[in-house]
């Protein structure tokens, strides 16, 4: 049997309480890092991906998501290009690379910070610069023809390039510049991507999910039982979603979305 691991997008609080899932599933006697053949990450999801395939462990994972000491920045929100640009996923994702680039000239057109800075960030979150032994996938989208990319070790991207690609929110980070072309945040296909598993008995889904069930999500999830695979998923509950609050950007509610995702790996029915 292959096992996959699938984690989703969620912003910063994403991060912490995915951190926090891992943990708490450990806590119970569920330590799947150890027996993963694959980890797919999308946005926040690339991130805890590069973290937990760190050799870093758990624990100090966590411990990072808790203190009160980080390296994160809050971005100025232009909600009216948000409202657009989520508009285009009305389903919980997209369907077209027209899609795709509508959201991508909206996002070479938006007022960041730089790249440089944004890469900075992406550098301190990460233990490890290099590529892991475990094959980890990730996830963005080509700002400019709409494509869907994968990034993998043998990609010839770097490590840090490619979380911080798939963490692009668009119009609220900088695309990334990637062999002279601008990628961002894969999540805009769908906050999962959990197709990219696809062949792997076992699957792992961990997503915080706070916007809702996703339909888009949900149906390449049917594909993978269709073809034979099991799946095992976790979302945020009602309870968490309310303690992160409405803004997964904001990095003052990272301490109380890892809390609240080890609570949730600890009474999880695995």
């Amino acid at each position: 049997m292959t096992h996959a691991l699938v984690l989703a997008g969620g912003g910063v609080t994403g991060v912490a309480w995915e951190t926090g899932v891992l943990l708490g599933l450990r806590d119970a006697g569920h330590d799947i890092i150890g027996n993963l053949d694959l980890v797919v990450g999308t946005s926040a999801g690339s991130t805890v991906g590069a973290q937990i395939l760190s050799d870093t462990d758990l624990a100090d994972l966590y411990a990072s998501q808790t203190a009160e000491s980080h390296h994160e920045i809050s971005p100025q929100l232009d909600l009216d290009a948000l409202a657009t640009i989520f508009g285009e996923m009305a389903l919980g994702g997209t369907t077209t690379d027209e899609q795709r680039v509508r959201i991508g000239e909206l996002a070479l057109a938006a007022t960041t910070v730089d790249e440089a800075t944004r890469r900075g960030v992406i550098e301190k979150r990460l233990p490890s610069h290099d590529w892991p032994t475990i094959p980890l996938i990730l996830t963005a989208i080509d700002a400019v023809t709409g494509e869907f990319v994968t990034w993998a070790k043998d990609s010839g991207v770097s490590l840090v390039d490619a979380v911080t690609s798939s963490c692009a929110v668009p119009s609220v980070w900088p695309c990334v510049t990637i062999n002279g072309r601008r990628y961002y945040d894969g999540g805009l296909r769908n906050s999962a991507n959990a197709c990219l598993a696809t062949g792997h008995a076992d699957v792992i889904v961990i997503a915080p999910m706070t916007s809702g069930p996703s339909p888009i999500v949900d149906a390449e999830l049917d594909e993978l039982r269709a073809s034979g695979s099991t799946i095992r998923m976790i979302v945020a509950d009602a309870e968490a979603i309310k303690a992160m609050g409405p803004n997964s950007l904001d990095p003052r509610f990272r301490r109380v979305a890892a809390e609240h995702g080890r609570r949730q790996g600890r009474i999880a029915t695995f």
